[in-house]
């Protein structure tokens, strides 16, 4: 199989190398087979790995060739119901854990970061949920009100204190959850990929599965 090109971006033109990832053309018995070399197929690895648990990606381009290379780049907290809905979807304890979880991954992702040096020009400064609607503001100060009582690291900002953090007064309120931030998508999924294979994990692209 030929290798495609990356779909055009500027993430694909200011990325860090890619770590060579050459196809699979042998058979290969291994404990765990992954599909896919996004961040959810090289995390798995890179954790396996970490492990002493034999792990294999097959990638059918490269690493970070489709979504994960071509996202956003923001490092977002939460669900996309408010904590208390979870609870109540699905009771007291299982919506804690998911609710942890969710708020907790991208202290995990940034502190993955931080553990493995990866160089994606990552930033942990904040994430804001903004609203230029009477309604939509009050929705948002309502989550953040449910996350400031459980304790997390939120705060609901006016369109004063808005003005002063972004210099726009298009917005009337915000949630600043300081757990966010951003990075080079391309460049993470790269930095994942050589993160695994120094693990011990084995990436392999051009190998369709």
């Amino acid at each position: 199989m030929t290798r495609l090109p990356l779909p055009p971006s500027l993430y694909a033109d200011t990325a860090v190398a890619p770590v060579a990832t050459p196809p699979l053309d042998v058979d290969k018995s291994v404990s765990v087979a992954i599909v896919g070399g996004g961040y959810t197929g090289l995390s798995t690895a890179l954790h396996l790995a970490e492990q002493s648990v034999e792990a294999l990606v097959l990638e059918a381009q490269e690493p970070g060739w489709g979504a994960s290379g071509n996202n956003g780049g923001h490092t977002n907290p939460g669900l996309k119901h408010d904590p208390d809905q979870i609870e109540a979807d699905f009771g007291a304890e299982l919506g804690r854990r998911m609710i942890e979880f969710s708020y907790g991954t991208t202290n995990f992702t940034h502190d993955l970061i931080r553990r493995y040096q990866i160089p994606c020009e990552a930033r942990q400064n904040g994430t804001l949920r903004a609203a230029y609607h009477a309604a939509s503001a009050a929705a948002i100060e309502k989550t953040a009100q449910q996350c400031i009582r459980r304790g997390m690291p939120v705060t609901y900002l006016n369109r004063e204190q808005l003005r002063e953090m972004t210099g726009t007064d298009r917005y009337i309120g915000a949630m600043l959850d300081t757990r966010g931030g951003d990075l080079h998508p391309l460049s993470y999924a790269r930095g994942l990929a050589r993160a695994a294979i120094s693990a011990g994990a084995k990436v392999f692209g051009e190998t369709p599965a």
